[in-house]
């Protein structure tokens, strides 16, 4: 089967210290990244790599994000809804005590 090469980038201390703990489980990076993936794709999921905070299934978060969206276009009501611009200029200089 062909292989892919896959790179990414981290700072050197994370390299090494990962390399560390890889080695002490009797793996290498590349060893790593392949079951990694393997996992991803056996589980159709990435959530196990993020922090416990957002490790909430992608449904769940897309459904929290439209409830979000939503919210945004809600229009609320003002005191100013029912007048002119010219009213609402007037109203704002009387409020500043300059008309």
């Amino acid at each position: 089967m062909p292989t892919s090469m896959v790179t990414g980038r981290m700072d050197d201390y994370k390299k090494e210290r990962g390399a560390q703990v890889l080695a002490q489980a009797g793996l290498t990076a590349s060893q790593a990244i392949n079951l990694m993936y393997d996992r991803i794709i056996s589980e159709q999921d990435a959530t196990f790599l993020l922090p416990d905070a957002q490790a909430t299934p992608p449904a769940e978060r897309i459904q929290v994000a439209a409830q979000f969206v939503d919210s945004l276009s809600r229009k609320t009501s003002s005191r100013f809804d029912d007048m002119t611009k010219a009213q609402i200029r007037a109203e704002r200089l009387a409020s500043r005590g300059l008309m």
